[in-house]
């Protein structure tokens, strides 16, 4: 039973921390970034996100589970999904974003893997 404590513990603290660095990123992004250009930040912010809280999860599970940075980047294209219907975005913007997550999905599940 502790196990799974663990892991569902683990993903709540990457799902909080994926929230934290968008928000930093964005606001980062809206202030040196101007025109379409400042659509690259929220992209970037998916891919720290994607992998840093992968990252999280799996370390605070103390497991390495393929779901546990699965499901952030599951809530996480869950989030892009709502961006993309609540706002109007560049055309690039959307395979852009999927592309990031991707990126931060396979450098999360890389960079915890055994050696």
């Amino acid at each position: 039973m502790a196990g799974i404590v663990k892991q569902v513990a683990g993903v709540l603290v990457g799902v909080i921390l994926c929230i934290l660095i968008i928000m930093a990123v964005e606001m980062v992004g809206h202030r040196i970034l101007s025109g379409d250009s400042v659509f690259m930040a929220p992209v970037l912010a998916y891919l720290l996100a994607a992998a840093i809280g992968g990252i999280t999860a799996i370390k605070v599970a103390g497991q390495r589970r393929w779901w546990l940075p699965g499901s952030i980047a599951a809530f996480l294209a869950f989030g892009v999904a709502v961006n993309l219907t609540a706002l109007d975005h560049p055309a690039w913007f959307a395979p852009a974003a999927a592309v990031a997550l991707a990126i931060g999905l396979v450098t999360c599940w890389r960079l915890t893997g055994s050696r």
